[in-house]
């Protein structure tokens, strides 16, 4: 039996919907939220085959959270393989402490119940910005080291600290593989994470960032998993990266996809430090989720290359190209909202 952590969220979702289209593995899916699981098993009746429409109503549902080892002891029960896909996603410092619990704890929490039910084995997702960097280099590769944490976000520090975890429980026994993806983009979940690329754009946006970095399409990442998962390679790490892409571009191309204005001004240091200042000015009166921090206005024009030589190199593995990725979204989007 499959175990999928933070299986109501946009990844984990996406990996369900695949796993009810291989052959007949037997599903239990980790949620939280009664209203984003009815949302999940809607976008799973929407988009699978037909003949995975009785292993959708197959899965099995356990509320559980990863904080609580004893709910995961119950979850973990006749399980064989697991795929790590909870996390908290999020930049304000207001977040640091959820996100470090979330992130860090949790992960500590599935490979201890892990090595202690035998799982044959663990797939974490971390993500890029758990990565380090070479000096000098905007170059980053598996083994880029990571030195200092002086400009690291809080996301970054958490995830690199749920790897260290996954690590750790790979001495002790744990076989594990690690993905490493960059902007994962694909349709659904367009009000949080990477989606809301889509859905400022959608919303007629007028500013644009220059920031390089990785992108990557969904399909492409569950698809690696899966056969990562299927192999036997083990206590690896794989950067998931289709291209390495400008914001501007990206946000662009969705435009021309989606037949929206594309956005002409672009986003300067000076324009992201005062939304910062009056973001801090706001917060003294009321709790806030801080969409500008310190260290994006930092970041805003870096670019980063991201290889992904090794994991080609893995199953002659071809990426789906992103300008084609766009497309596919689309297709998604216009069956979801005609529903």
């Amino acid at each position: 039996m499959i175990l999928v952590s933070g299986a109501t969220g946009f990844l984990g979702t996406h990996l369900l919907k695949r796993l009810c289209e291989v052959k007949a593995v037997p599903i239990r899916a980790l949620y939280r939220s009664e209203d984003k699981k009815a949302y999940t098993l809607k976008f799973l009746n929407l988009f699978c085959t037909k003949p995975s429409k009785e292993k959708i109503n197959n899965i099995e549902w356990v509320n559980a959270d990863i904080l609580n080892i004893p709910e995961l002891e119950i979850a973990y029960k006749n399980i064989t393989y697991v795929y790590h896909c909870a996390a908290w996603v999020g930049n304000s410092p207001n977040q640091s402490r959820k996100m470090r619990k979330v992130n860090i704890e949790g992960t500590a929490n599935m490979v201890n119940v892990a090595l202690a039910y035998g799982i044959k084995k663990f797939c974490y997702v971390s993500s890029t910005a758990a990565l380090g960097q070479y000096p000098n280099s905007n170059e980053v590769d598996e083994k880029a080291p990571r030195e200092s944490e002086k400009f690291s976000s809080i996301y970054s520090i958490s995830k690199y600290g749920a790897e260290m975890e996954v690590w750790r429980a790979s001495q002790e026994g744990l076989d594990i593989v690690i993905v490493n993806p960059g902007v994962i983009l694909g349709a659904g979940f367009f009000n949080n994470g990477s989606g809301q690329i889509f859905k400022k754009v959608m919303n007629n946006t007028n500013f644009y960032i220059t920031k390089h970095t990785g992108f990557v399409y969904v399909g492409d990442v569950i698809d690696y998993m899966q056969r990562l998962m299927q192999s036997p390679i083990k206590n690896e790490r794989y950067i998931l990266v289709a291209e390495n892409l400008s914001f501007k571009w990206v946000m662009h191309t969705i435009a021309e996809r989606f037949n929206t204005k594309k956005p002409t001004i672009r986003a300067r240091t000076f324009m992201l430090y005062m939304v910062w200042f009056f973001q801090q000015i706001e917060s003294l009166f009321k709790p806030l989720d801080m969409q500008i921090t310190l260290n994006t206005i930092k970041k805003i024009n870096a670019k980063t290359e991201y290889q992904n030589d090794k994991s080609k190199q893995n199953f002659n593995f071809e990426y789906t190209p992103i300008e084609k990725a766009i497309t596919l979204i689309y297709k998604d989007h216009q069956i979801l909202q005609n529903q």
